[in-house]
């Protein structure tokens, strides 16, 4: 099962990712984490989502980049929830892969896709404020645009997370099957 969940920030996608994800769990339950902690404000982010995590029998793996790479740290035939592409992104683009994210970060997903059961990806929808940036942010828009394109295109389940309310763009008959 290869799950997208895309919203904005503070919309209930992170929580939706992990009910799913746990639903779907068959033996371990891994939570590939690709926040680098810069800040405060990153610190609190992942207190929240460590504390929201809480129980439900997840496996961290710290993936901040080398996607490919990190998941040889774990068992295939498992379910993986990655959170989140857009930080992976941006940390690909700005410090490790960069003009080479795109393929990088899909070669990952597809090594996901491959080796596990399940996988379920978070990832924010950041196209829609109008706003006009610089170069450097206009290439993170298209290369977290064209990714997720690609994984939408990949996934059995699409869905939009707004205000704690979802809006399923594809596989809305899975989705009712697992979401029981």
């Amino acid at each position: 099962m290869k799950v997208l969940i895309t919203g904005g920030s503070g919309s209930g996608k992170s929580l939706l990712a992990e009910e799913i994800s746990v639903r779907l769990k068959k033996d371990i339950l891994y939570y590939f984490a690709t926040m680098k902690i810069w800040d405060d404000e990153c610190r609190s982010r992942v207190a929240k989502h460590r504390r929201q995590r809480e129980g439900k029998g997840f496996t961290t793996v710290e993936v901040p980049e080398n996607l490919a790479g990190c998941t040889e740290k774990t068992e295939s035939s498992q379910t993986v929830l990655l959170e989140c592409m857009s930080n992976l992104v941006a940390n690909e683009q700005f410090e490790g892969a960069g003009s080479r994210t795109v393929t990088e970060i899909m070669k990952g997903i597809e090594y996901l896709f491959d080796k596990m059961d399940s996988v379920v990806i978070v990832t924010n929808e950041v196209f829609e404020d109008g706003m006009n940036y610089n170069d450097d942010m206009k290439k993170y828009i298209e290369n977290l645009g064209e990714i997720n394109c690609l994984i939408a295109e990949k996934s059995d389940i699409v869905i939009e997370v707004s205000a704690g309310n979802t809006l399923i763009y594809k596989g809305s008959e899975i989705y009712n099957e697992i979401s029981g």
